[in-house]
């Protein structure tokens, strides 16, 4: 029997995370994201926090809101399997999925009223949020658990160098609002972004956005070179 099923937003991400090309392809990756997750009315009540402060990572529940439109695929290519092997949707933590729902253990900062402050997430930015689970690590962690084409986890393969004028930027640019800005671009860029069965052109000029900035960079082999960091 077909059944229909409808979900409200508890909450909304505000990420540092403002464009989908850049961000890690897995939560934890990049330990130096940031994000802080709101609550929405009616649920946006102090009360619904009371005791989270005491775990130190969650489970949230997240839509991929910019890929409802897309609509799902049956089978899909992981860039663990170098863009170019096709397996089951299932198999895969795409964003193409009959129901867009991601599902993302993150670690929790701080909690401050009705928002929470979050570590290595890999949310864009405006993502919509159905639940919030505490990570229980008697029961979430599996130590025997095998993991497929996924066993281990990827290395950041790239080297990030910054151009001189770049490096001046950051004095400026490193803000309150833009916590460990450098590191963040460099943690990112060290995972190598760009889908893997892409030839590598030392040419190419590559952009992302983070916060309220557009990064542009190239790559040659495993280095790539930040040439310039400016407000978009």
């Amino acid at each position: 029997m077909e059944m229909e099923i409808n979900f409200k937003p508890i909450g909304i991400i505000r990420s540092c995370y403002t464009d989908k090309f850049g961000i890690p392809r897995q939560p934890g990756l990049v330990k130096s994201a940031t994000a802080k997750l709101e609550l929405l009315p009616p649920y946006n009540q102090p009360e619904a926090f009371r005791g989270l402060e005491d775990f130190s990572h969650l489970w949230i529940t997240f839509v991929f809101h910019q890929s409802i439109s897309n609509g799902w695929k049956s089978t899909v290519r992981p860039p663990r399997l170098g863009g170019n092997e096709r397996i089951g949707v299932f198999a895969s933590r795409s964003n193409f999925r009959p129901n867009p729902i991601g599902l993302s253990v993150v670690e929790l900062k701080k909690v401050d009223g009705i928002s929470l402050t979050l570590g290595g997430g890999d949310f864009l930015d405006r993502t919509p949020v159905l639940d919030i689970k505490p990570y229980i690590p008697y029961s979430d962690s599996l130590p025997d658990a095998h993991g497929a084409f996924a066993a281990e986890p990827p290395m950041p393969g790239n080297s990030v160098t910054f151009l001189p004028e770049v490096e001046q930027k950051f004095q400026s640019l490193e803000t309150g609002e833009r916590p460990n800005l450098k590191q963040l671009i460099s943690d990112m860029l060290s995972y190598n972004p760009r889908p893997a069965y892409q030839n590598d052109d030392p040419e190419r000029i590559f952009g992302t956005t983070v916060f309220d900035l557009e990064v542009k960079w190239k790559e040659s082999g495993h280095r790539v070179t930040v040439f310039d960091v400016r407000p978009i």
